[in-house]
Order: structure tokens, then sequence, then C-alpha cells
């Protein structure tokens, strides 16, 4: 997965988001460089910091991990979680977060 962060990069440089969302624990690790599980980490804003080269800017970015659809089809009785994920998300693009 390291093999595709140049790309990843790349792309959020492009896109620019208002906010990231890693959806389960590779995703969050990746985005994060933590090596907490994902169960550590979920519901928590993190930051996602691309340093400037090549005359691009410095850039940070929102990031909230969250649950895997998988694992929520596995355990619905995490998708309280999930879901108070989402309301935080909201929140942020509202401008409340």
């Amino acid at each position: 997965t390291l093999i595709c962060r140049p790309f990843l990069e790349r792309q959020i440089r492009l896109v620019q988001p208002e906010v990231i969302v890693t959806v389960g624990g590779a995703a969050a690790k990746l985005v994060l460089d933590t090596t907490q599980g994902i169960m550590k980490v979920r519901g928590k804003w993190g930051q996602l910091a691309l340093a400037g080269d090549g005359g691009e800017p410095a850039l940070t970015f929102e990031v909230m991990p969250t649950l895997h659809p998988a694992y929520l089809l596995r355990s619905p009785a995490h998708k309280r979680q999930a879901w108070r994920d989402l309301l935080a998300i909201r929140a942020k693009l509202d401008g409340g977060g």
C-alpha cells in the first residue's frame, strides 16, 4: 500500500477535499500514519499533512476514520458508532465542527 501513497497524495492535492473519510483500519493507518487500530482512532478527527514540493504549497486536510461497511455487516451493533462518525462529518461540512 505504501507504493500507492504518492498517487493518493497527488489525487488529494488535485481534488483538495473539505474532509477525507477513511473507511476501515488499513486506510486509517495509511492516511494518518499510525499503528493504532480503527477502534482507537475512529470518530476522532485527525490530520493529513502534505509537504510542499516542486513549487506546490504544503497542505493540511481533516481526516475522519470510520468503520468499514463489511465490518458493519458482520457487527451490526457498531452501526451506531459509524452513524456518529457520519454525523460529525456532516457537522464539519456544515461549518459546525
